[in-house]
């Protein structure tokens, strides 16, 4: 799933009070959309009681 740059934007505006440079935006938009895919990704292969360092071997797995 793709974030748009205007959803950063909106965010940032909204809920941190603060203006972002539209460079910065398009890039923070392809950033949050790894991330995103990423924890998708690795959503079905953690239960609530795996230790969290799990989490992040997981993130990396499924962010290259």
């Amino acid at each position: 799933m793709q974030v748009a740059p205007n959803l950063i934007e909106q965010i940032a505006q909204q809920l941190q009070h603060m203006t972002i440079d539209p460079a910065r935006v398009s890039e923070l938009a392809i950033e949050v959309s790894r991330l995103n895919g990423a924890v998708l990704g690795a959503i079905d292969d953690l239960t609530f009681d795996d230790e969290p360092v799990a989490f992040r071997a997981l993130l990396e797995r499924y962010s290259r």
